[in-house]
């Protein structure tokens, strides 16, 4: 054979597929798990190398003809929670095995229709770090810049995505993080003479849109499910006088102390403990007990799970043991300053400071200048979910479709795998969709899988 037909042959044979994709940053194989057709890559786009800040990334391509599937883009919230470790709790290719030392496939991966890139933001969440102190003193203005600048840098790693059709999702403080990223990437394209993102959608699980009615919507939540009493409810609005849909944006700010003090006494009271803070753990799921087992039976060699209602309420649990193993922080190429601290999924230990007062920022303005350029949002909520009831993010929803002038065009239920009931679908327009999970908790990947991926597939980017 000619030599430069040998060269040809031997050059397409191993790179076939792989140009466009920074070899350096592919994962070989992670530690403990099973054999897959795809592939996936992780690293560090330096968002400001003079500062030395670093946001760290997670990509996985869709499982079936990843060169023809859409880009779909993951934030998680917290704010300080990392995506990355987010991948491995519902919406992932992988779930941890239950003495965490190894992965299992997770079967409702949204990589099944769609390439999938996890990002730790802001700085100081999961991998992101920086050399200078004050850039872990952050809020939505900086996490935001940074997220531009990551994914711009990232296009030029990944260029073959450059033109594909591009969702972002996330849960939680994403619902600040999800919209902000989008309308600054609109904005982006309008002031582009060449390159343009091709923004389909956006998807929000339990979103923080409203937060301060949120907290009223808790207490809502609380009575309708005999959880508290009535009169305790009308106590608290009697003392939390001042606030509604319509003038919330006059009212940006946190509650006052006294109705802070009512509230905490009716989480006490609804979950019956004996203090706030353990409240506070249990408010993610209504229905269900947290998880009982601990880092330390992982690092003693016991399993850890707890499976209610289809729901393995561990399984954030264990990402804290399973990323902190040293040769799996080594093939993820994560962790390259070796820092000290443990990797934890939502309790940063790296001194990480969000602006308390943001997360009072009204995200309807933002979600109205997305809709006014078409790009379709879906909002869907646990029914279970204590800390942002689908209650609250109803009625911000109802409130969005009002300002737009969007009548409600659908208002049924919805099903999913053998016609089991999934929730309820209301359609504003054509571009303003909400759902309720039935039977989902603040993390709808997580206690819902099945149900998470049906509507990613069918209401997102479908």
């Amino acid at each position: 054979m000619d030599f430069w037909v040998l060269f040809v042959v031997m050059y397409s044979f191993i790179f076939s597929g792989v140009i466009g994709y920074p070899l350096n940053d592919q994962i070989g194989t992670l530690p403990g798990q099973p054999i897959v057709n795809f592939r996936q890559f992780s690293g560090y786009i330096d968002v400001d190398p003079e500062a030395g800040r670093s946001l760290f990334y997670y990509f996985v391509e869709a499982e079936n003809d990843p060169k023809n599937q859409p880009l779909t883009i993951w934030l998680t919230g917290g704010p300080g929670c990392s995506s990355v470790g987010d991948s491995f709790v519902g919406v992932g290719p992988f779930i941890t095995t239950n003495d965490a030392r190894g992965l299992e496939r997770n079967p409702h991966a949204w990589n099944n229709v769609s390439n999938i890139l996890f990002i730790d933001s802001p700085v100081g969440a999961g991998w992101s770090y920086s050399n200078t102190s004050d850039d872990y003193i952050v809020g939505d203005h900086s996490t935001n810049n940074d997220l531009v600048t990551f994914i711009l840098k990232w296009f030029e790693k990944y260029p073959i995505f450059k033109s594909r059709d591009l969702y972002v999702c996330g849960a939680s403080y994403a619902g600040h993080f999800v919209p902000n990223f989008v309308n600054s990437l609109l904005q982006y394209n309008k002031q582009s003479m060449n390159f343009k993102f091709n923004i389909k959608g956006l998807a929000l699980g339990n979103p923080v849109l409203r937060y301060k009615l949120d907290l009223l919507a808790e207490q809502e939540l609380y009575a309708s499910e005999g959880m508290i009493s009535r009169v305790l409810h009308q106590q608290i609005l009697k003392r939390c006088n001042g606030v509604n849909e319509d003038n919330y944006s006059n009212n940006v700010g946190p509650w006052s102390e006294s109705c802070q003090q009512a509230m905490g006494i009716s989480q006490m009271i609804a979950f019956n403990v004996t203090s706030v803070d353990q409240s506070r753990q249990r408010q993610f799921d209504i229905s269900r007990t947290p998880c009982d087992g601990t880092m330390e039976d992982l690092k003693s060699g016991k399993e850890i799970t707890k499976v209610i209602d289809g729901c393995d309420l561990c399984l954030t649990v264990r990402p804290n043991f399973y990323f902190n193993i040293p040769e799996v922080q080594k093939v993820f190429h994560a962790n390259r300053t070796n820092l000290k601290f443990e990797w934890s999924g939502c309790i940063p230990m790296s001194g990480l400071k969000y602006n308390p007062t943001d997360i009072y920022n009204d995200m309807l303005p933002t979600l109205k200048q997305i809709l006014q350029q078409s790009v379709p949002i879906t909002i869907f909520s646990g029914d279970v979910d204590g800390a942002i009831p689908l209650i609250g993010n109803s009625e911000h929803v109802k409130k969005l479709a009002k300002d737009m002038n969007m009548n409600l065009t659908k208002n049924e239920t919805w099903n999913h795998e053998n016609k089991q009931e999934g929730g309820l679908l209301y359609l504003y327009g054509d571009l303003l969709t909400f759902m309720t999970v039935k039977g989902a908790n603040h993390h709808v990947p997580l206690s819902r899988p099945s149900q998470a991926l049906y509507i990613f597939s069918n209401f997102v980017i479908n």
